[in-house]
């Protein structure tokens, strides 16, 4: 099986991304670093790689007031958030896609996921829900986002995580 996973960037004023920090602990997977930039992260990632030819594609990204990973199991057609994005941009309740339905739900499996991982229906309203929205409009059968918990800058968690998600990924694959 062929696996895309995402990270990001750092953002707001941040020296690291968790996503970032935890992905390079997980081998046999195509990866690439995405800027945090509404909509331009997806057309980077589509513009870049044949997103057809991918089994699955995993985007990370992540949620420091968050205390464990999280399974996003749907994304809104809204990005809304105080927080400028990379390039300054900020947005308030603006649709990611006119016309596109309210709630895109991925078609994975992400109940076999949670001995794993929390399940959760809120990926925000930023950057990681902006993208986790244009996958599963084009990719819903094949896309997942996680979430990455606080991790402290500490080593022995971004490995812990990384553990995490290539169990994940196994489930995916055998499924």
């Amino acid at each position: 099986m062929k696996v895309l996973m995402t990270c990001f960037k750092p953002f707001n004023h941040q020296q690291i991304n968790y996503s970032y920090e935890v992905l390079k602990y997980i081998d046999n997977v195509d990866k690439v670093v995405l800027d945090v930039v509404y909509n331009e992260c997806y057309n980077q990632l589509k513009n870049n790689y044949n997103l057809d030819e991918y089994d699955i594609i995993i985007a990370l990204g992540e949620a420091r007031f968050r205390t464990v990973l999280s399974i996003e199991k749907q994304a809104v057609n809204i990005s809304s958030c105080s927080l400028p994005d990379n390039l300054g941009n900020i947005k308030k309740d603006e649709l990611i896609i006119n016309g596109g339905n309210d709630i895109l739900k991925t078609k994975l499996d992400y109940n076999k996921l949670a001995i794993y991982a929390s399940i959760s229906d809120d990926a925000g309203k930023f950057v990681c829900n902006n993208l986790y929205y244009h996958l599963l409009n084009e990719y819903e059968e094949k896309s997942l986002f996680i979430h990455i918990p606080n991790c402290n800058d500490d080593e022995l968690k971004y490995k812990e995580f990384a553990n995490q998600i290539v169990q994940i990924l196994e489930i995916l694959k055998n499924n």
